[in-house]
């Protein structure tokens, strides 16, 4: 059962009166007492608990001085052009909020209820902002975000109305940014002569009836009292919310 060596091994120990399992035992205790190289890797003892929240942590090194300056005055110029997607989007909710729409718009000035509806009286609300923005020094950036979103909106109405021809809704984007350049043309032109070439704008653009004349000069003085207004806002408390278009009979 046991090999040649093992035997004459046993025999040794035999003869000198010592213990094979003695022997073995302290060779064990010698080879555990002294690790080899491979055993005192610090990779063998890696430990997976959290260090300490007194640890120090590493510093964050934040730039300073000249270099942060130098950084600061070649990006300024690019952050309006960066901002004004979010700025054009956050008035034109307050464009597209105004609160009358079905009371004033639909019922007493008797127009359908339709999308046309909706993209010619919001184009009123969207030039107003437009002419507030102008005054402020990013007005091109903010103006642009604010079409941009106006255009973003007006297209996902048309495909929720069932269009799916991609054809069909870009020849109807096309009509709409011609008929909404109109609009701010002759709105324009109202604001800078009169209140006749105003209401004239109005009558041609969003209510096209004889009957409704009254109601021409309701929204000529609204739109009057509105730009004031605001004129008196900055464009920090219109992103934020602070203002909002109230109904046109208040």
């Amino acid at each position: 059962m046991f090999g040649v060596h093992t035997r004459k091994a046993m025999l040794l120990c035999k003869s000198t009166g010592i213990s094979l399992r003695n022997s073995y035992s302290s060779n064990i205790r010698r080879t555990t007492a002294k690790p080899l190289a491979w055993q005192r890797s610090p990779l063998l003892f890696y430990s997976t608990k959290p260090q300490s929240e007194n640890a120090a942590q590493p510093q964050k090194h934040v730039l300073s001085g000249k270099p942060a300056s130098w950084i600061r005055r070649l990006l300024t110029p690019f952050l309006p052009l960066y901002q004004g997607q979010n700025i054009g989007k956050a008035m034109f909710q307050i464009c597209t909020t105004y609160p009358d729409h079905k009371g004033f718009w639909i019922d007493e000035c008797q127009l359908p209820d339709t999308f046309q509806t909706w993209f010619s009286t919001t184009s009123l609300y969207v030039w107003m902002a437009m002419v507030r923005i102008r005054a402020d020094s990013n007005a091109k950036h903010y103006n642009q975000g604010l079409v941009d979103s106006f255009f973003i909106e007006a297209e996902r109405k048309i495909r929720a109305s069932g269009v799916k021809s991609g054809r069909i809704v870009n020849d109807t984007l096309k009509d709409l940014v011609s008929s909404f350049k109109g609009t701010v043309m002759a709105l324009d032109e109202g604001f800078a002569r009169s209140d006749a070439v105003l209401a004239a704008a109005v009558w041609r653009n969003l209510v096209p009836e004889d009957k409704m004349l009254p109601q021409v000069d309701t929204i000529t003085r609204f739109i009057r009292s509105q730009l004031a207004a605001l004129d008196k806002c900055s464009v920090q408390s219109l992103v934020s919310g602070e203002f909002a278009f109230p109904p046109v009979r208040s």
